[in-house]
């Protein structure tokens, strides 16, 4: 049951990439074509020995992810840093059970609404990619949010957006994706009644488990609300 729910985790992961637009490279190995910015394989493919004349052709600030980061990957990971790659992101996958009550919370002035246009993308993107840092396609989101079993989302307060996020069903698992406050509506509870809003409708739909991929900063968050620790993802770059 457990493997199963690994692999429904990174499918969703991988499955949203795929839908912001992705090439295959070779072998499975598949490339963002822009923002996400990712170069991954399979779960299938996880520990498997990497090209290195496939690793060459890995562009400068694309993140190249290792599931189950570990014993289980640690030649790859060894590999990796020879040709010269290091860790950038490391991450804790996560998943919730929906058949047990979700944590009582305050009752939440926050709006939770789609967005459905290109101007809003370019909203969403900026308020997303203050929240994590780095800059978003605003192309890719205005992309994103016409296909199926995907909503991108915004909460807002008194009309002002205030945080984003996604929502990817993929079968009976809902990803959470991109859960981002910016700094200047940091340390508010906004991210905590974003999430309980997102469970409260991942529930609605139906689906079984909730998926995600935390950093470091969330993970106190999400075990909070009692998502279970699965395993590390780290993902590297080139130095």
């Amino acid at each position: 049951m457990h493997d199963r729910l690994d692999k429904a985790n990174i499918d969703n992961l991988t499955g949203l990439w795929r839908l912001m637009g992705a090439t295959e490279v070779q072998n499975g190995w598949q490339r963002s074509v822009s923002w996400p910015r990712r170069y991954w394989c399979n779960w299938e493919q996880r520990g498997e020995r990497l090209d290195s004349g496939m690793l060459d052709e890995i562009p400068s600030g694309y993140l190249l992810p290792v599931w189950q980061a570990g014993e289980a990957t640690a030649e790859q990971e060894q590999q990796l840093h020879l040709q010269g790659l290091e860790v950038g992101l490391e991450q804790l996958a996560m998943v919730l059970p929906l058949d047990r009550e979700l944590p009582v919370t305050d009752s939440s002035s926050l709006q939770l609404s789609r967005i459905d246009s290109r101007d809003d993308a370019d909203i969403w993107a900026d308020l997303c990619g203050r929240a994590f840092g780095y800059s978003l396609d605003a192309g890719v989101i205005d992309q994103l949010c016409r296909q199926p079993d995907v909503d991108v989302l915004w909460a807002t307060r008194d009309g002002a957006a205030l945080a984003t996020a996604i929502l990817y069903r993929t079968g009976p698992v809902m990803g959470v994706h991109q859960v981002g406050v910016p700094p200047e509506f940091q340390g508010q509870g906004i991210a905590r009644e974003l999430m309980h809003a997102l469970l409260v409708r991942a529930r609605v739909a139906g689906v079984k488990h909730v998926s995600l991929q935390a950093s470091a900063a969330g993970e106190p968050l999400y075990l909070s609300l009692g998502f279970q620790p699965r395993f590390r993802i780290r993902s590297y770059r080139r130095a």
